[in-house]
């Protein structure tokens, strides 16, 4: 069957799954840190066994979206992700596909046949052996059908919370700290918190989840000014999601880094004489 030559998640690459993947061709499907860390981990399964093939399919139109921060990204191990991957597409082990929209998957033999858009071109991407597919997640409700609960029909996070954290807008370090109210629930004294509570957004980050639980508890024992008061100091990564012409437009001769206003979650430009260009939008 073909779903048993799709891997959901991030695969134990170099132990468990080590058989599965050696000296096979494989597609890696997303462009989050999932999708990295495999890559990472095929790429050292590849210096053992010469033979395994890799390729990286994604929609991104630019790498250095997908690089991040790197030496910039106040979140080193963040960043040092973000380098590691740059120096394994550079050596050559990996080819990347990218932007790349998958409409069909066909099986041929024991081997996988994908076929999708590539600019508006059609691409055939043949004999694939194994898929591992990092996507992104979304939350299991179904536990919770008895709980008075909504969620955001494009994110699955609860209402409030989805517009400060869409990931067409914003990346981690854009995203405004938020409490118990944009988490409130109908159930009473009901909250989804952590990396759950982002529904589909991949901007989570645990520092977040702190601050949410913080807030919740200080509401639920009663001090309210607490839940209302932010404890949080995100890092200024330098990495901006939002669109260069809603965000980043640099002045005349001078160089930009990014910041962040508080108030509309923006990344603002700040003129900065030492700053670098490439660490600001991309």
């Amino acid at each position: 069957m073909l779903s048993q030559q799709i891997f959901y998640g991030i695969p134990d690459v170099l132990d468990e799954h080590k058989k599965r993947y050696s000296g096979k061709k494989i597609l890696v499907v997303g462009s989050g840190h999932s999708a990295i860390n495999t890559l990472l981990e095929l790429g050292e399964l590849k210096e053992q066994m010469p033979d395994t093939e890799i390729l990286w399919a994604l929609r991104k139109q630019n790498l250095e979206d997908v690089y991040g921060g790197r030496d910039q990204d106040q979140l080193a191990a963040r960043g040092e992700l973000g380098k590691r991957i740059e120096k394994l597409i550079n050596s050559g082990d990996v080819k990347v596909i990218t932007p790349f929209h998958i409409q069909t998957l066909k099986k041929n033999d024991d081997k996988i046949q994908v076929i999708g858009t590539n600019h508006d071109e059609l691409l055939h991407i043949d004999t694939i052996d194994e898929i591992v597919s990092n996507t992104g997640s979304r939350p299991d409700f179904s536990f919770l059908r008895e709980v008075r609960v909504i969620a955001d029909p494009s994110l699955e996070s609860t209402i409030e919370l989805a517009p400060l954290i869409d990931p067409n807008v914003h990346s981690c370090g854009t995203v405004r700290p938020h409490g118990e109210k944009e988490l409130r629930q109908p159930e009473k004294d009901f909250y989804i918190v952590g990396a759950k509570s982002y529904g589909r957004a991949p901007t989570f980050l645990m520092a977040t989840g702190y601050e949410q639980v913080r807030s919740i508890v200080a509401s639920i024992v009663g001090d309210h000014e607490g839940a209302e008061r932010v404890e949080l100091e995100l890092p200024e990564t330098g990495v901006c999601s939002i669109q260069k012409s809603s965000c980043c437009v640099p002045e005349k001769n001078k160089e930009i880094v990014v910041g962040r206003d508080e108030a509309s979650s923006c990344c603002t430009p700040v003129t900065q004489q030492a700053a670098s260009k490439s660490s600001c939008c991309n």
